[in-house]
């Protein structure tokens, strides 16, 4: 299966380039669609993006642009199909 990924704004400086296409095994998660990154991309993105994501920071990844309850659930399996774009995440009141 095939997974598109975006980055937005500070993302796609960060990444390079302004999508991706990436394989993924079916049942792939989240998760391994970031491990997959993590191999691919800039250190830049890899440090301030892929690893604080991990950590639970302010960089939200959109699965079909939602993240139900407004966190990424990192185990979430993807589709053939899915689109994941990462966007800063955003505060205010």
């Amino acid at each position: 299966m095939y997974v598109t990924v975006r980055f937005a704004g500070p993302m796609r400086t960060l990444a390079g380039r302004q999508q991706e296409i990436v394989p993924m095994p079916a049942g792939g998660t989240l998760r391994d669609l970031l491990d997959r990154l993590a191999g691919t991309l800039p250190p830049s993105f890899v440090r301030e993006v892929i690893q604080a994501q991990l950590a639970g920071a302010a960089v939200l990844p959109l699965v079909n642009a939602s993240a139900p309850g407004g966190l990424p659930d990192l185990d979430r399996p993807l589709a053939d199909g899915d689109t994941v774009a990462f966007v800063p995440a955003m505060s205010g009141g």
